[in-house]
């Protein structure tokens, strides 16, 4: 049975039923195996949200660092990448995002000591932000928007749809780019052809 198999099958007896009333039993009819077998793999209730919350850590560590990988070089790097991905990947946005983010909400309101493996990967993320080359707040202001969006949609507090992600992406695309500098555009600008044509004219 793969592990995949039996925490999916916990996120949705925790949607169906809440936290609260989730017990291994229920676990293991919903993925249809032995309650042995669930227990070969989560000796607790603790341990398996303990793995609920790992898995969803993991999946925010490997779409923020396959975002970056993908983004070209430069100041913000880090930054533009996570804002684009979540901005820019309506493919990102599935209801089962959704609910593995609500289970995940749901258990760690009830046992917050279990939220080590998100802090770890949150600490990583900021490590990254903070030598992004931006001012000091650009890169964090952009992952706590990214955060404000995300725990938004998750809660259904506010809609979010292409029209908002839009919107934000253009009012922080101009502090994620910082400009060229003026002198490095003139060099540009002049050229090895532009320098040729001078020295002609001399």
């Amino acid at each position: 049975m793969h592990i995949d198999t039996l925490l999916d099958a916990a996120e949705t007896v925790i949607a169906r039923q809440g936290i609260g009333s989730v017990t291994l039993d229920a676990v293991a009819a919903e993925a249809h195996v032995s309650k042995g077998g669930l227990l070969h793999h989560f000796s607790t209730k603790d341990r398996l949200v303990e793995a609920l919350v790992r898995r969803c850590a993991n999946d925010w560590r490997a779409r923020y660092t396959a975002a970056y990988d993908g983004t070209p070089d430069g100041p913000g790097r880090m930054a533009r990448a996570l804002v684009g991905m979540c901005l820019g990947d309506n493919e990102l946005w599935t209801e089962q995002l959704r609910r593995s983010s609500s289970a995940v909400f749901a258990a760690l309101a009830q046992n917050p000591a279990l939220i080590e493996p998100m802090r770890v990967v949150y600490a990583d993320l900021h490590r990254r932000i903070a030598a992004d080359g931006l001012p000091p707040g650009v890169g964090e202001a952009a992952v706590m928007t990214m955060d404000g969006l995300w725990l938004n949609w998750v809660l259904g507090l506010v809609p979010i749809d292409a029209a908002m992600k839009a919107r934000l992406q253009k009012a922080l695309a101009p502090v994620l780019t910082p400009p060229i500098p003026a002198r490095a555009i003139h060099r540009k600008t002049r050229g090895p052809t532009a320098k040729r044509a001078g020295g002609r004219a001399r």
